[in-house]
């Protein structure tokens, strides 16, 4: 059974990443990137709420920061699904075959473990957008003290969903299910599209306030 590092250190989590070991791998480092993304857009919503120049945008706030704890949370759930999810697909490859049964089963187990580490890929996607959602509004009317913070959580949530696209593409390699594929492939492709929007504006606003 997968380590769940919501417990341990965060250095054991880093070295068993770094780790020439199959888990932590890529999917469950960009739910990581992406909870890391919600941190830093929470702090700066934590440093402009209670400000009486804030006032008007108090109520928003406090649901920006109740969503980012929600969406931090998901996303370290989904850092540990991960992990599960590729010990799905290794014990589904290590199934007999000897048999054209064993086959038969073989493949459909594969099929069910690749489409379930393709629903965690598309968890991590969904939150880390969300993410960039909530950070380029940040980016417009947070505490300008802490720009420079959310400008970190758009990129980082872009890291995330771009991660998110290469780890799709992996599972899709030896999936079977093509009308599946197809529109799993038009999800991530909307969704970086919309990721590297925001993160574009985002970026903008960021660097203008940084620069005076």
């Amino acid at each position: 059974m997968a380590i769940d590092y919501r417990t341990e250190p965060l250095a054991r989590y880093l070295d068993e990443a770094a780790a020439a070991r199959p888990t932590p791998g890529g999917g469950s480092v960009a739910a990581v990137a992406g909870a890391l993304a919600s941190t830093m857009a929470a702090m700066a919503a934590g440093f402009t709420a209670g400000k009486e120049r804030f006032k008007d945008v108090e109520p928003e706030i406090h649901e920006h920061l109740g969503r980012l704890a929600e969406i931090r949370e998901a996303l370290l759930a989904l850092a540990h699904d991960d992990m599960a999810a590729y010990e799905g697909i290794m014990a589904a490859f290590r199934l007999p075959k000897e048999t054209v049964e064993e086959k038969s089963a073989r493949r459909e187990a594969l099929r069910k473990a690749t489409r379930a580490s393709l629903g965690v890929v598309g968890g991590v996607r969904d939150a880390a957008l969300e993410v960039l959602t909530i950070a380029r509004r940040l980016a417009d009317i947070a505490n300008p003290n802490l720009i420079s913070d959310v400008g970190v959580a758009a990129e980082l949530a872009l890291g995330a969903v771009r991660a998110a696209q290469v780890n799709t593409s992996v599972n899709l390699a030896g999936y079977t299910d093509e009308e599946d594929a197809a529109a799993v492939r038009s999800e991530i492709d909307a969704a970086v599209a919309e990721a590297e929007r925001l993160a574009g504006e985002t970026r903008d606003i960021v660097l203008a306030k940084l620069s005076g």
